[in-house]
């Protein structure tokens, strides 16, 4: 990418706008809200094209910026302890800037990167349930805990991951048509 530090940080504000705007449009469709947190991220979209785009280290930024302006905007306040939020907040979004890292070079690069970001992300919040959010009755760490929190994630990080197999490449794809430079 060139070293235009205006384009670059238009290029980072306009990925943490679409984050915002694909967060809400998330938020405003019931059935893609988990009743007890967690939803289907059409948002994700967002820092895997930036990752993409970007590179890791600027994805990385706009997934800091990305949280911040959520944050800021009244979302992600499920506070437990320090290791939680970052299980399920801080580590999720550091996965999915790397996706650029994790697909290397290969002729399913864009797959692959989804693949193990989301894989990495779903692992997340799986210690995450474990530990923070286990089924009334069992205590954290127990068999009914991975059981409840395995089942709990899987269905909407699975679901995500589809949806971002599908939509990034294309995006991909049709932002290089525009002779826009790419990290990968």
């Amino acid at each position: 990418m060139k070293k235009d530090p205006i384009r670059i940080m238009a290029y980072m504000a306009f990925y943490s706008a679409l984050y915002v705007v694909l967060w809400y449009v998330s938020k405003l469709i019931p059935f893609l809200v988990m009743p007890d947190g967690g939803s289907i991220e059409l948002e994700y979209i967002a820092l895997f094209v930036a990752s993409y785009h970007l590179g890791w280290k600027k994805g990385l930024g706009v997934g800091a910026l990305s949280w911040l302006l959520v944050f800021l905007f009244g979302g992600e306040k499920f506070f437990l302890s320090p290791i939680q939020y970052c299980l399920d907040y801080f580590v999720p979004f550091a996965v999915i800037a790397l996706a650029c890292v994790f697909a290397g070079h290969t002729k399913y690069n864009y797959y692959i990167g989804v693949v193990v970001s989301m894989l990495l992300k779903w692992f997340s919040n799986v210690i995450s349930g474990v530990f923070f959010y286990f089924p009334e009755g069992s205590a954290a760490g127990s068999w009914a805990a991975w059981t409840y929190s395995i089942t709990y994630n899987t269905w909407y990080n699975l679901a995500t991951m589809i949806i971002c197999v599908i939509a990034v490449p294309l995006l991909v794809k049709a932002l290089k048509k525009t002779n826009t430079e790419f990290t990968i």
